[in-house]
């Protein structure tokens, strides 16, 4: 498919959109905290607009909205600042394997896959670091709760995430013509 001026405007318009959905789902997420989970995990769906953006128009748009995103939680609506934002950018991880797919158009499940996997093992060790070296939380609690709780939870989120967008995208049709 040839790129127009227009199709391009369309494009910008559209992942416009879908970031400032991420941003109210942010919002929204903050209110659904999982029971008996530490603070700091909040079920956060703010990254389904980012991965239809992925899927839809493929790597380069989803990774600028996915930027574009976290750059502004974390200038003005994160209290984890800048560590939020090295966070938040791991999932560039998953907008990268979703970009092979969307480039593709076959093999769901491996780039599906390899997109949760890839980016639950740089996340925990990161995590870690983060948690432990700027936001004082103590190693022995992120020890103690990294294998029962934030390991399953992570995977959970991005799985939930990744399978929300793809079943918009592919099932339902949303932004067919863009495809």
């Amino acid at each position: 498919m040839k790129i127009t001026r227009h199709s391009r405007t369309e494009r910008l318009a559209i992942n416009a959109l879908l970031a400032a959905v991420s941003f109210w789902l942010a919002f929204i997420s903050h209110y659904f905290r999982v029971p008996f989970m530490p603070h700091m995990l909040t079920f956060d769906i703010s990254d389904i607009p980012i991965f239809i953006s992925t899927l839809t128009f493929g790597f380069w748009d989803g990774g600028l909205t996915l930027f574009v995103v976290s750059f502004i939680r974390a200038i003005f609506f994160s209290s984890a600042g800048w560590t939020g934002f090295v966070m938040r950018m791991i999932n560039l991880v998953a907008v990268l394997f979703l970009g092979l797919y969307h480039k593709q158009k076959k093999n769901f499940i491996v780039y599906f896959v390899l997109a949760v996997l890839f980016s639950l093992v740089i996340k925990i060790p990161v995590n870690y670091f983060f948690w432990t070296k700027f936001h004082s939380i103590s190693p022995e609690f992120i020890k103690s709760i990294m294998l029962p709780v934030v390991i399953p939870y992570n995977l959970i989120k991005n799985i939930v995430n990744i399978l929300f967008a793809w079943i918009l995208v592919k099932k339902l049709n949303i932004f067919k013509r863009y495809e």
